[in-house]
């Protein structure tokens, strides 16, 4: 009898092992089957982790599982791009992240990955609206004014953005260019921290994302231009960046990412999931609350996104003499 038991046991363990490699998903867990991780490279309370966040509890309601928001500002959102590599390709870590920091921080600055190979974006979900700003009882009236008054005093006037090579970098780095300014640039790990520094009077000016919004709503600030390629709805009065004669608008969109050798099919859920989250009426509204606007972008077309302005970027930074080649190979 014992003989015959050992032996059972053994018969049923080799059909285990068998029916494992002939159907390895039977004996998997299905994904996910645990809460979720998306990094972000940026402090709380910004644009870029509320739009995350907000995208997050409405995917969680369709993945089953709970979306954990975990920030880890640092390098202009790099630093959780690579935090994101050192980890597991399971499709339990991905990263919240703007275009902006896979294009232009990628080209300004080495960083430790690939822009269009080491990651696999799942969706481009929305972009903030941005602006140059200064506090509402400041002496320029327009950004005329202000570049005027820069010029006068070569040095002196010190301007916040939400880091070295970001979207709001370039942007004055294009008008200083084009007016032959000499500006100091004092960069934080948010817009937060750029419109603290601002209404503080440490910086003369600041270049921001949505935060800007409620501040000039509130009339802490004054906004002066706007970034996007055609005036926006809710400041008709403020003129664009081109309209003053500047080459520049904003190419900043919102992505989650995934590590590139993830699974296909966990890669195809996750799609789905945060495709539909992205369409839901919850999430909707809390961008419009936070001031931000939504779009809509599948891997494939991201991933198109990306090298299309990889090389406009990569030309008007080697013509305004910025760089001379990209620090970093995009793949």
């Amino acid at each position: 009898m014992k003989n015959n038991h050992w032996f059972s046991t053994g018969i049923v363990v080799i059909m285990l092992i068998v029916v494992s490699l002939i159907c390895p998903d039977s004996v998997k867990a299905e994904y996910p089957d645990r809460s979720i991780t998306v990094l972000v490279g940026f402090v709380p309370g910004g644009s870029m982790d509320l739009s995350a966040r907000a995208l997050a509890k409405s995917a969680e309601k369709i993945l089953g599982q709970p979306v954990i928001i975990e920030n880890k500002p640092g390098g202009t959102g790099t630093v959780a791009l690579a935090a994101l590599l050192s980890q597991k390709p399971d499709g339990y870590t991905l990263c919240a992240t703007p275009s902006s920091v896979l294009i232009r921080v990628s080209q300004q600055q080495k960083v430790p990955f690939k822009p269009f190979t080491s990651f696999k974006p799942v969706i481009g979900f929305t972009e903030p609206q941005l602006g140059i700003v200064v506090k509402n009882d400041a002496p320029w009236k327009t950004l005329k004014d202000l570049t005027g008054y820069a010029a006068k005093n070569p040095g002196k006037v010190k301007y916040a953005t939400t880091g070295v090579g970001s979207t709001t970098h370039a942007a004055v780095e294009e008008i200083a260019g084009k007016d032959k300014l000499q500006l100091i640039h004092v960069p934080y790990k948010g817009s937060m921290e750029a419109l603290t520094a601002l209404l503080g009077g440490h910086v003369e000016f600041a270049s921001l994302t949505s935060e800007l919004v409620p501040a000039v709503k509130s009339g802490q600030a004054r906004l002066l231009a706007v970034m996007s390629e055609k005036r926006s709805p809710k400041y008709p009065d403020v003129p664009t960046m081109k309209e003053l004669g500047y080459d520049f608008a904003n190419d900043a969109v919102f992505a989650i990412v995934a590590p590139s050798d993830i699974d296909p099919a966990v890669m195809k859920k996750l799609e789905g999931a945060f495709t539909a989250a992205a369409k839901s009426r919850e999430y909707l509204e809390t961008l419009d609350r936070i001031n931000m606007i939504p779009v809509y972008y599948d891997g494939k077309a991201f991933d198109s996104f990306l090298r299309k302005h990889w090389k406009i970027i990569n030309k008007n930074l080697i013509a305004s003499g910025a760089i001379k080649e990209a620090a970093t190979k995009p793949e």
